[in-house]
């Protein structure tokens, strides 16, 4: 009795809300380190962001890893992690948490990888390129029921659109983790699509 209440605790673990909470915990962490609360500072970005020459030269590999969870600043921060709690709630209901976690995770380090062919001495930082491969994901598994929601997803992809014209937009670590993402989507869209429509539909409000 006492292992079934300890699962139906973990159950209510949402990946979505653990991910957006290290997030803001990493880039408080970083801005009381570096001494600058609104914007981090250039050494925090350097050393935890992705910084191409260290990368590439010194084989600072980790940072491709890393730099998903970095921030630039404040407003970079709310609006990933604003993307991410609207996409990744839906991810987890239609991928399941361990899928949604794989996808999340190798597409930031797919945009990551992308990134490195910008010049040397280029610091990139921030979840972008997960979320958009959780967004190409969706839009898959969404094609996948024959344009199902088909409005909304326009709505985002216009939006993501504005997103990547912003000045200093690191498109290459978009555009990785986005074809990762519909990569996913095309591979097991079908899969995904027939998991969503066996499960109890009380279960999205909880």
């Amino acid at each position: 009795m006492w292992i079934r209440e300890e699962r139906d605790i973990t159950a209510d673990i949402r990946p979505t809300y653990l991910l957006m909470a290290l997030n803001v915990l990493i880039y408080f962490i970083l801005a009381i380190k570096g001494g600058s609360f609104f914007s981090l500072s250039m050494d925090m970005l350097g050393t935890y962001g992705q910084f191409n020459l260290m990368v590439r030269h010194y084989g600072w590999w980790w940072q491709i890893l890393t730099a998903m969870f970095v921030h630039v600043n404040l407003p970079h921060l709310a609006l990933n992690m604003f993307w991410l709690y609207i996409l990744g709630r839906r991810s987890e209901y239609l991928f399941g948490r361990k899928y949604f976690l794989l996808v999340y995770l190798l597409s930031g380090v797919s945009g990551n990888l992308m990134g490195l062919a910008l010049p040397l001495y280029t610091v990139s930082a921030g979840a972008s390129g997960a979320i958009f491969g959780i967004f190409g994901a969706n839009i898959m598994v969404e094609r996948a029921y024959s344009g199902s929601r088909l409005s909304s997803t326009l709505m985002y992809a216009f939006l993501i659109l504005m997103i990547n014209s912003l000045v200093g937009v690191n498109v290459l670590a978009h555009l990785g983790g986005l074809i990762f993402g519909i990569l996913f989507g095309y591979l097991y869209g079908e899969r995904i699509m027939r998991r969503y429509f066996y499960r109890n539909e009380w279960y999205w409000w909880h």
